[in-house]
């Protein structure tokens, strides 16, 4: 099952870069995202645990649920449908060190398989590569965006 694990350190604030990432209907901004819709706001807080989000990127949707919400520190969500092709997600967490005042540590880890014989693992191992480099941009340009609002 492979397991993407990004480190990237950013020239912001962590609660600053933590609103941004986990604005669920701002989310489109990014490369590679067309839209992302709430589809229902979290318990506690609205993007918060049990907030569901659908994201679209070219032909592939996620349906992904947050379960667990520590602002700002932390959180972790289950992609719990995809589409064109079936995943097993076992867990994505992404987490926010505080570097400095103006600096943050993300830490961004997610597993899944392509539960597809003879296929699977190939289209995984591609799928990671891919999965590596968007959330290198996802975190840049969350920081880049963060930075903006703050100005």
């Amino acid at each position: 099952m492979p397991t993407v694990r990004v480190e990237e350190t950013v020239d912001v604030a962590r609660a600053a870069l933590f609103a941004v990432m986990t604005d669920h209907e701002g989310f489109g901004r990014f490369s590679g995202i067309e839209k992302c819709v709430l589809v229902r706001a979290g318990r506690d807080e609205r993007n918060g645990a049990g907030a569901l989000r659908r994201v679209h990127s070219g032909p592939v949707v996620l349906e992904e649920e947050i379960i667990a919400y520590d602002a700002p520190s932390s959180y972790e969500y289950r992609i719990r449908r995809a589409r064109p092709l079936r995943m097993n997600h076992t867990l994505g967490r992404v987490e926010f060190e505080a570097v400095d005042a103006n600096r943050t540590k993300v830490v961004w880890t997610s597993t899944f398989e392509f539960p597809l014989p003879i296929l699977g693992k190939a289209i995984g191992k591609r799928a990671a590569a891919q999965v590596t480099r968007g959330f290198r941009k996802v975190i840049r340009e969350a920081a880049a965006l963060a930075m903006k609002q703050a100005a």
